[in-house]
């Protein structure tokens, strides 16, 4: 009898606590509120980063436009800014104990971009397809930071790819030039919709890079991770320094 008075009197307390965690409670205890929507007003620029808990949504368009989707009570946590030629999209909440866990899609509109860096454990996407000439995506590079997924439809001269933890990039459409470096972790390249002329890897992941190049693929596997080629290109020059192996779809 105690111990079910007990249970009765915790989820009491509980239901109380979540009615109460409105916009005044500690970020943890705060729910997310309503949705909202709204535009932020910014600067030009080429380059974005996105902080951890964001969801980025990236559209080719012929003005600059970012605008943010989350809960009334988060508004304040989450800012669009420029400094220098970069945006700089940052989720200043701390943690999500009552709330759900992804709460905060920012979409973006531009007509030039140059680099996407990534430290969110969600997804950074595309919105149609992306004709921007040289463009790079980028995780993991400067510091421990949360692995999310890239899924980019592009059509344009060049792409690089830069990962030293566990991102998933899904690519699909044509570029004339891949350069895909895994400099460590377990980032996986899925390149199986995506037609390039040329292939530069640089591969110590442990997972794998699945490309399709027409003219020419060439670098070096330094790890465990496989080189899976969906395609016969004219040249195939690549070093294996470990067990990583060259195969053939």
């Amino acid at each position: 009898m105690a111990y079910r008075f007990r249970y009765i009197t915790i989820i009491f307390l509980l239901l109380q606590l979540h009615a109460g965690c409105g916009n005044d409670m500690p970020d943890c205890f705060k729910n997310a509120g309503a949705a909202i929507t709204y535009e932020v007003p910014v600067s030009d620029f080429t380059t974005i980063n996105v902080s951890e808990g964001i969801e980025l949504v990236v559209a080719e368009g012929p003005e600059r436009k970012v605008v943010i989707q989350t809960g009334e009570n988060l508004k304040d946590n989450i800012s669009a800014t420029v400094t220098g030629s970069e945006l700089y999209l940052k989720n200043a909440t701390s943690c999500n104990w009552v709330r759900d866990y992804n709460t905060t899609k920012i979409f973006v509109t531009t007509p030039l971009l140059t680099k996407i860096y990534s430290a969110s454990q969600f997804a950074v996407m595309s919105e149609g397809v992306l004709h921007f000439p040289h463009l790079a995506l980028q995780s993991g590079l400067f510091s421990e930071t949360a692995s999310g997924t890239f899924k980019v439809d592009v059509d344009n001269e060049s792409l690089t790819v830069e990962d030293n933890q566990s991102s998933y990039y899904v690519i699909s459409g044509r570029t004339n030039q891949l350069n895909v470096s895994f400099y460590s972790g377990d980032a996986r390249f899925e390149g199986s919709g995506l037609t390039v002329g040329n292939v530069y890897v640089f591969h110590r992941s442990s997972n794998d890079i699945l490309v399709r190049p027409q003219q020419e693929v060439r670098g070096t596997l330094y790890s465990t991770g496989n080189l899976v080629l969906k395609s016969q290109p004219l040249l195939v020059d690549i070093a294996r320094l470990y067990s990583g192996q060259i195969l053939y779809q």
